[in-house]
């Protein structure tokens, strides 16, 4: 097992898997006590907004709603028809179907496409992702040697800058059905190569069912490919299924399970496969949104991977609050996640005696969002921090980093 081959490791030890859920929203008015309306009631506040013209007030409704919940049934219809009104093409939107028609002869809904454009640049004291410790130990039958890590498997700290390109489409049919395509493209570049600069992409679609009493269904299948380390390729393919309950009292519980498919060219060792079951709540409060999530699965090694088979355990913990007192329609959140991963078989004899790798990894960020109304109704601006944490009984496995970024994004 090469050098190479322990630090690529260490960078698919974790994996997460976004909810397909899209559940109901506060509105907070300043100077005013919250009030948590659902999703369709706020879509319906802004259909209300811009038949009196109110567009302003309407796109930026619309634009709190989207940004937690980008599949929200009609809300990205009424987006465009605030940011047509502000443009002053307001008579060039579509108007809804005549209520007298058949219902068989009304068709299909369109498909509703918005897109948008993130460009960000920060600072990280690990951009590679590089192990804590400058040097490697190996411990041999007789004795101990330690050997320094060749420069670019070394810690890295510097600036960077990222851009990610999306697009995402939805239409609704048969009243209770929702197709969703999601895309991305990214670019991250640091000027040190190697593990520190990487592109990608990702697609995802997904099928949900919206039931009775508010309860949703959903199954989705992603594709993701990233290109790093100069010339490697590394693919994922996932298959997702959510289940979202009825209300019990601000809270909805979720259950649902994933797979995971990776391969990496030029390294089959790495190739595995994932299954594992997830079980959360999703709360809409007054005070703010939150979320937990637990997950846990199998991982097996599709050949002989250093380490065999693992065992993996996930944690998960987001909070979403409006600060409309500071800015308005801007929003803090902030997530913590902890990971546990433990080998089946030894490592290798090379790294702690042949122990068998345990890594225990945990994460904190803070995101800030909010309008740039003087430059563009569009446009917003971005601030993050975040921290990670990674413990493991084979030193190669520790890291640790904190990065700060600013950006905007801007979206159409």
């Amino acid at each position: 097992m090469s050098l190479k081959e322990l630090i690529i490791a260490l960078a698919l030890l974790a994996f997460s898997f976004p909810s397909l859920s899209a559940e109901n929203a506060c509105d907070h008015a300043p100077g005013k006590t919250p009030v948590c309306k659902s999703i369709d009631e706020q879509v319906q506040q802004a259909e209300r907004l811009n038949a009196g013209k109110r567009y302003t007030e309407a796109a930026d409704l619309m634009e709190r709603v989207l940004m937690q919940h980008p599949d929200a049934s009609g809300a990205i219809e009424q987006y465009n028809r605030a940011l047509a009104g502000i443009d002053g093409r307001e008579s060039k939107v579509a108007k809804p179907l005549d209520v007298q028609l058949q219902p068989s002869l009304i068709l299909s809904n369109p498909w509703k496409i918005n897109t948008g454009l993130q460009i960000r640049g920060g600072y990280s004291d690990n951009l590679n992702q590089a192990p804590s410790q400058s040097t490697i130990q190996l411990t041999l039958s007789s004795q101990s040697i330690v050997l320094p890590l060749l420069p670019q498997f070394r810690r890295q700290a510097g600036f960077g800058t990222e851009a990610q390109l999306t697009g995402n489409a939805v239409r609704t049919f048969a009243d209770t059905w929702q197709w969703q395509v999601r895309g991305e493209l990214f670019n991250r570049q640091t000027g040190y190569g190697g593990y520190a600069d990487y592109q990608g992409a990702n697609l995802l679609t997904s099928l949900m069912r919206h039931g009775e009493g508010g309860s949703e269904t959903g199954v989705a299948l992603g594709l993701n490919t990233l290109r790093y380390g100069g010339d490697i390729y590394l693919y994922t393919g996932q298959a997702m299924l959510r289940h979202t309950g009825n209300k019990w009292g601000y809270c909805r519980p979720q259950l649902g399970s994933d797979l995971l498919w990776q391969r990496q060219n030029g390294q089959p060792l790495l190739d595995s496969r994932y299954a594992g079951l997830m079980g959360g709540i999703v709360c809409d409060t007054p005070l703010g949104w939150y979320s937990a999530v637990l997950s846990a699965g199998w991982d097996w090694a599709s050949s002989q991977r250093p380490g065999g088979d693992q065992r993996r355990g996930r944690l998960e913990v987001t909070g979403i609050w409006p600060t409309d007192a500071l800015i308005q329609s801007s929003f803090l959140k902030v997530y913590t996640n902890i990971l546990q991963s433990n080998d089946l078989q030894t490592y290798s004899p090379w790294l702690s005696n042949g122990a068998t790798r345990n890594i225990s990894r945990i994460g904190a960020g803070l995101e800030y969002d909010w309008p740039l109304k003087l430059v563009a109704d569009n446009w917003r601006g971005l601030a993050s921090v975040k921290w990670y944490n990674q413990n493991s009984n084979i030193s190669l496995f520790e890291a640790k980093a904190l990065e700060g970024w600013v950006g905007i994004r801007i979206g159409w």
